[in-house]
């Protein structure tokens, strides 16, 4: 199965804000974000973050799809995809970025080797 189509297990709803200094998902596999997190994200699997939805912090992840905006660096062991729509102002550190036609980053990239990430 490929990483970007696995179940979501976790749903941030458009309209729904969450504001805290970390939000933390050790267990989930997958995170969708249609909504708005204020604050820095640490997931173990993938976090999607839809057309619709927006993150004003730091996101560590596994790998991570971004068609919204982001706001801030993010940092993933697999692969970074940024979608068409996407908005990300920061920096990215991955082993693998992928950006489609369209898509909006402002930042630095550093692509590396999986194992360099704990």
């Amino acid at each position: 199965m490929d990483e970007f189509n696995k179940p979501t297990s976790t749903v941030i709803g458009n309209g729904f804000t969450i504001e805290a200094a970390r939000v933390s998902c050790s267990e989930a596999e997958s995170m969708r974000v249609d909504g708005t997190i204020i604050g820095d994200v640490d997931i173990e699997g993938l976090i999607n973050v839809s057309e619709t939805g927006r993150v004003d912090g730091n996101i560590q992840s596994g790998s991570a799809r971004v068609a919204g905006q982001v706001f801030g660096n993010i940092e993933c062991r697999n692969t970074i995809h940024l979608a068409t729509t996407a908005d990300v102002s920061g920096n990215v550190m991955t082993s693998n970025l992928i950006v489609d036609d369209g898509a909006i980053f402002t930042g630095r990239c550093q692509t590396h080797l999986s194992e360099a990430l704990p």
